[in-house]
C-alpha cells in the first residue's frame, strides 16, 4: 500500500472544491451567510463561524492480491459533515439536503475513478504515471444530532481502491541461523512481461 491517504483526501476536497457552487446553492436555502468548509481530518473542536463543515478522516486500508506484481488496496475514510442551525423545524432537513448534495457528487459515476492528486507511480513502459482511483464510492449514512438542539451530524464513509504495481525487484534473504531469515539486499529479479 503505497498511496498517501492525504493525497486520496486531498482528491476529494478538490472534487468537492471543483462542484462548491452547486453545493452552496443548497447551503444557501436554509442560512445566505454561509458555505461548505471542507477539513482533512477531524478537530477537537470549531468556531461558530466555521459551520457548515465536512471533516474527512482516514479509517483504514486493506488489500488484496491483483496480479502477482500488484496488489488493491482499499481505503476508508469517515466522512462527517456537522451544521448548526438555530431553527430546529428545519435542522433536520437542512443537514440532509447538504449532505444529499455532497454524497451525489462523491457517488456520481463520473468521479468514481480519479486522477490521485500528488501521486505517482512508476511504469516501466511509460515512466511516472499518475496514480488512479480504481473504484470509490460512499458506503453507509448515520443519522445524529446533539441534544442542545442546533447541531446536527451526519456521517459517511467513503472508499477509494487502487490499483498499485509492485517494483521490478525483489529481495534477497539470506540466513543468520537456520531458523530466521533477514533481509540482506535487493536483488532485480526478471520477472518477464
Amino acid at each position: 500500500m503505497y498511496t498517501n491517504v492525504s493525497n486520496l483526501i486531498k482528491t476529494v476536497i478538490k472534487l468537492l472544491d471543483l462542484n462548491q457552487e452547486s453545493i452552496n446553492k443548497c447551503i444557501q436555502i436554509y442560512d445566505n451567510r454561509r458555505k461548505l468548509l471542507v477539513l482533512e481530518g477531524m478537530r477537537k473542536s470549531l468556531p461558530a463561524d466555521a459551520f457548515p463543515v465536512l471533516e474527512i478522516e482516514p479509517l483504514s486500508g486493506t488489500t488484496q492480491w491483483a496480479t502477482t506484481q500488484a496488489q488493491r488496496p482499499r481505503y476508508q475514510f469517515e466522512c462527517t459533515l456537522t451544521v448548526m442551525n438555530n431553527n430546529e423545524e428545519l435542522s433536520v432537513e437542512y443537514v440532509a439536503t447538504i449532505a444529499n448534495a455532497i454524497i451525489s457528487i462523491m457517488s456520481n459515476p463520473q468521479n468514481l475513478q480519479m486522477v490521485v492528486e500528488n501521486e505517482f507511480m512508476w511504469n516501466v513502459n511509460g515512466g511516472l504515471a499518475p496514480t488512479k482511483i480504481l473504484d470509490s464510492n460512499v458506503d453507509n449514512i448515520i443519522y445524529n444530532s446533539n441534544k442542545e438542539g442546533t447541531i446536527r451530524v451526519i456521517t459517511w464513509y467513503w472508499y477509494a481502491v487502487i490499483h498499485e504495481s509492485y517494483p521490478r525487484w525483489a529481495f534477497d534473504c539470506g540466513q543468520l541461523n537456520a531458523n530466521v531469515p533477514t533481509v540482506v539486499k535487493p536483488k532485480s529479479i526478471d520477472l518477464g512481461d
